[in-house]
């Protein structure tokens, strides 16, 4: 933890760590996402335990979040929700 350089690190990946400015995590785009009017908004992501770079977008109140574990289980839950979309 660098709090003096505005900096957040995520664990990105099996050998990467994400580095990027204190509010500009995967929670960013859904301001955008607001601004047109999208109201329901499904995330899938491997990453979504504290540290993780998923966690804060897939805890995020204005998401549903999935987590998942590979492609494949990513197909499967998606393939699951289409048919209630």
């Amino acid at each position: 933890n660098f709090p003096e350089a505005g900096l957040k690190f995520a664990i990105g990946g099996q050998i990467s760590i994400d580095v990027f400015p204190t509010g500009w995590d995967k929670t960013f785009c859904l301001q955008f996402l607001e601004k047109d009017g999208i109201k329901t908004i499904h995330f899938f992501g491997d990453k979504t335990t504290a540290g993780g770079n998923d966690h804060e977008i897939y805890e995020d109140s204005r998401t549903i979040g999935h987590s998942v574990t590979d492609p494949s289980d990513t197909i499967k839950q998606v393939s699951a929700i289409i048919p209630g979309l």
